[in-house]
């Protein structure tokens, strides 16, 4: 195997704002594996929240090179065991390990000929309604953001510590739309129970992630009026457990579990425990969007806007039209980098 790594800057076409701050820029993290004219990808979204950075990925990866470039990958099984020493070499980076873990299994589907969805879930990827977000907005923006998403079907909108309506009452007057609301830890100084009921009054699905996970205990006599998705109180598949008996359903994100391997693993505990799940994601490209779709297969929702919400996505993949991801009929991941990407 060759290991390519670098990393990239990118601009979502919007300044992106939620409860801990507003984005205008990120730096992710791309790699290649090659062997035998097969080329197989990957991406890192470190986030500070989870005290992720670029630099600390491309150092973990480099800490990985010697392995990886020894490996040779034959079966899914064989994937798996790669992937915990992987984490021995990179911890306790989950976004080095997911770039890493994404690379291996786009490699293998494509060696096979087959989608990643096939070597996951035996079965050909679907097309994925997806939710889009509108995140918090001053009321120039909202006005071109309100009409932009008016007629997709899934919309997420991002709150803070007031817990305005504003933005959700417009959105609903305008739409008929499957709509959630998403607090990213910000609602602990609010009166739940009674936002609840008034979210409810608006046919809103479900409340991500309203406390820090510190008050998780604080959340279950919540549940019984909207049902409450845990994000980051879910961060790596032992938390699906933990997490069952406070929470109605998690999300899952790629960069925060490592990965493929782990998010099989947790759609699976889920399952078994009769949880709703979600497949989300950071500002990524089509590459880690990809393979969140791939995953979402078997999910009851996908928050996977990532790539949509990007002026400058340096890869090619699942078509997006109004909400809706679409597979291409290709072997891996199905996607394809910019040309020069990782010459640069």
């Amino acid at each position: 195997m060759k290991l390519t790594s670098v990393c990239r800057e990118l601009h979502p076409r919007h300044a992106f704002r939620i409860s801990r701050g507003r984005r205008t820029e990120v730096r992710n993290v791309f790699v290649r594996l090659a062997h035998d004219g097969i080329a197989g990808y990957g991406e890192a979204s470190p986030n500070a929240f989870y005290e992720e950075t670029w630099e600390g990925v491309m150092e973990k990866i480099e800490a990985a090179r010697g392995f990886v470039e020894a490996l040779e990958l034959q079966t899914v099984a064989g994937l798996e065991a790669a992937w915990g020493k992987i984490w021995e070499l990179v911890a306790p980076s989950r976004a080095a390990l997911c770039a890493l873990d994404l690379a291996m299994w786009d490699w293998l589907a494509r060696r096979r000929g087959v989608s990643v969805t096939k070597l996951l879930w035996d079965r050909a990827p679907k097309p994925i309604t997806t939710f889009c977000t509108i995140g918090l907005s001053t009321p120039e923006e909202l006005a071109e953001k309100l009409a932009e998403v008016a007629t997709f079907p899934r919309i997420k909108i991002k709150s803070d510590a007031a817990a305005s309506l504003t933005t959700l009452k417009q959105m609903r007057a305008r739409s008929a739309a499957l709509l959630a609301v998403d607090a990213n830890c910000a609602w602990g100084a609010t009166d739940l129970r009674a936002l609840a009921r008034e979210l409810a009054a608006l046919r809103v699905v479900f409340i991500e992630q309203p406390y820090p996970p510190a008050r998780d205990a604080e959340l279950p006599r919540v549940r019984a009026v909207l049902p409450l998705m845990a994000d980051e109180s879910c961060v790596v598949e032992e938390d699906v457990a933990r997490g069952a008996p406070i929470y109605d359903g998690f999300n899952i994100k790629l960069v925060k579990c490592g990965g493929l391997t782990p998010a099989r693993r947790m759609v699976l505990r889920g399952k078994a425990l009769r949880k709703t799940m979600m497949v989300g994601c950071m500002l990524e490209s089509s590459a880690l969007i990809a393979a969140g779709a791939a995953v979402a297969q078997r999910t009851s929702y996908a928050d996977l806007d990532g790539a949509w919400l990007l002026g400058d996505d340096p890869f090619r993949g699942w078509q997006f039209a109004r909400g809706v991801l679409t597979p291409p009929d290709v072997p891996g991941l199905g996607v394809e980098p910019e040309p020069g990407l990782f010459e640069s």
